[in-house]
């Protein structure tokens, strides 16, 4: 890593920019990716048939997504190769191998050592969770220095894919130390007493190295690794302006299972599309300074630049010890560690279509613009995902709605103990029926909803079904919710979960329910000599609201 010296950063930002702008022309020499057609089994056929009309060779499959990276003959050049494989009626797609680079932009400090804290609340953020070592933030970057102070403790195993083993180490040489800095950017060893802190406090760190061989087929598998191997969130602060399919597969790939996935946007300060971090199913994170505004040296454009996170003068990890850098690569695992704070923090169920909108959604705007959101603020996304106390609705009034008459009152619905309000069945075109009409003071909003649950305690008799239903007050009618299980015995507790759209169901604060157990005709006449019960022992309904960040 280059410290932060003037003249250094002169000379690595001029290297960086020439690297970014040639970026578009750089791959592997003598090697394509292709994705055959079918199945793995048939594209290994279909790849054999093809290489050997050429004498090409098959360096490596991903099997995930069934590419073949292929060693093309001397003599042949990658763009006569990619012309060959595209004619194959059994080829999917062709494209060169491309070479991926990280990009950071040295520079002088300008203010206090780590502004880039408080300025997305990252204090006030810790106040509601300091993170899990049960989320892994993947850094595929160029490696990381295994015996750092503030990053030793916070490993989980990685791969080296440049070198093809399981030693992540970064190595001197053209951005070497990055991965050592990105990945303190994310989560350095935090209230330890010792170098910096980062947003993701507790979360622990996946380091896939994949420079200084870095191609897009690299890049994928890495991708992949991540997914297939416990990571939640993946960073990556590297790229160029080559959109690869491959790549592209692979960050789908990671996003069906689950993760997110950030990537720095370039530091070249144009708007031409970055990749991987382009891609849909990427955030795409520009750099900040100081000043809260876009960064000079960033990338920008609101149709795919999603978030600013400050990436100025950001100080971080380097090989035994620390330093300032700059670049989007600093802003992206900046970015990258709320995110892992947001998994911590977040429901069991939570999707990182919801993760991800609680980033993008809740951000600071920035007067120059340039993203499609603003600037990320930890605090304020991760209150999108404090569900709060709920609004909770008991039962005002209970009456038989079908079968006999029932036996209780409402206050056996109110709490877990042992009583409950008894309806005896009768016989009905559906079989031995029984059911109640209840009543609930509805308390809360029935708009803004964040999340609407039915809880309901039953019994009756083996091989019934339960059923919600709720009075729609713009139709007069009862409208099905939802089929239950309604146990023979237990106090099990059944949780429905609701429409987010009550509006209908509520009128002058007063919403009406009604539940029944149908035991059809189908079954054993096992009731034929006498009706069941239907026991109801308790009912509620708990809203959430979705919340207002501050």
């Amino acid at each position: 890593m280059i410290l932060s010296k003037k003249v250094g950063a002169c000379l690595i930002l001029g290297l960086v920019a020439a690297y970014s702008q040639a970026q578009s022309s750089e791959y592997a020499k003598n090697e394509v990716l292709v994705k055959f057609k079918g199945t793995l089994s048939a594209a290994s056929n279909y790849a054999t048939v093809a290489n050997r009309s050429i004498r090409a060779t098959t360096l490596r499959v991903l099997p995930q997504i069934v590419v073949h990276k292929i060693k093309v003959p001397t003599g042949m050049s990658v763009p006569d190769a990619v012309a060959y494989y595209k004619r194959l009626s059994y080829v999917e797609y062709v494209e060169p191998n491309y070479i991926r680079r990280p990009f950071y932009t040295p520079n002088d400090p300008r203010i206090g050592q780590q502004y880039a804290i408080d300025r997305i609340r990252a204090r006030e953020a810790w106040d509601l969770t300091k993170g899990s070592s049960s989320v892994i933030i993947a850094i595929i970057d160029s490696g990381i220095d295994l015996n750092h102070e503030d990053l030793k403790d916070k490993l989980v195993p990685g791969w080296d894919f440049s070198s093809n083993d399981s030693d992540p180490s970064w190595e001197p040489g053209f951005g070497g130390d990055h991965g050592v800095h990105v990945s303190g950017c994310a989560a350095a060893h935090t209230d330890n007493g010792k170098g910096v802190v980062a947003p993701g406090f507790n979360c622990l760190i996946m380091p896939l190295k994949i420079f200084p061989n870095s191609f897009a087929e690299n890049s994928a598998a890495a991708m992949m690794f991540a997914a297939d191997n416990g990571a939640k969130v993946i960073n990556m602060s590297y790229g160029g302006y080559s959109e690869s399919i491959t790549e592209r597969n692979a960050v789908n790939y990671a996003w069906n299972r689950g993760l997110v996935l950030l990537a720095a946007a370039g530091n070249d300060g144009i708007t031409n599309k970055h990749y991987p971090s382009a891609f849909e199913n990427v955030i795409a994170v520009g750099a900040t300074n100081s000043a809260d505004l876009r960064a000079g040296f960033s990338n920008y454009g609101p149709d795919w630049v999603d978030v600013g996170s400050p990436g100025e003068d950001i100080m971080s990890t380097i090989p035994g010890g620390y330093g300032n850098a700059t670049g989007t690569s600093m802003a992206s695992p900046v970015a990258a560690g709320v995110v892992g704070l947001l998994w911590s923090f977040a429901a069991p169920g939570t999707t990182n279509v919801e993760i991800r909108a609680a980033l993008e959604n809740t951000t600071d705007p920035i007067s120059n613009g340039g993203f499609a959101k603003g600037r990320i603020n930890a605090f304020r996304a991760l209150q999108t995902l404090d569900p709060g106390p709920p609004n909770v609705s008991d039962p005002v009034a209970v009456s038989v709605w079908s079968g006999a008459a029932g036996n209780g009152s409402v206050a056996d619905l109110l709490g877990s103990d042992g009583n409950s309000y008894d309806v005896t069945t009768s016989e009905t075109s559906l079989g031995q029926v029984g059911g109640a009409v209840i009543d609930f003071a509805f308390t809360g909003n029935t708009s803004n909803l964040r999340e609407a649950n039915f809880f309901i305690e039953s019994n009756s008799a083996s091989g019934a079904s339960g059923q919600l239903y709720f009075w729609d007050y713009t139709t007069s009618k009862y409208v099905l919710i939802k089929a239950f299980a309604s146990r023979p015995s237990g106090t099990s507790r059944e949780k429905i979960q609701l429409s987010l759209n009550l509006t209908k169901y509520v009128s002058g604060g007063n919403l009406r329910a009604a539940v029944r157990a149908i035991g059809p005709h189908r079954l054993p006449r096992r009731w034929a000599t006498g009706p069941f019960d239907f026991k109801i022992g308790f009912v509620s309904i708990e809203t959430r609201e979705i919340r207002t960040p501050d």
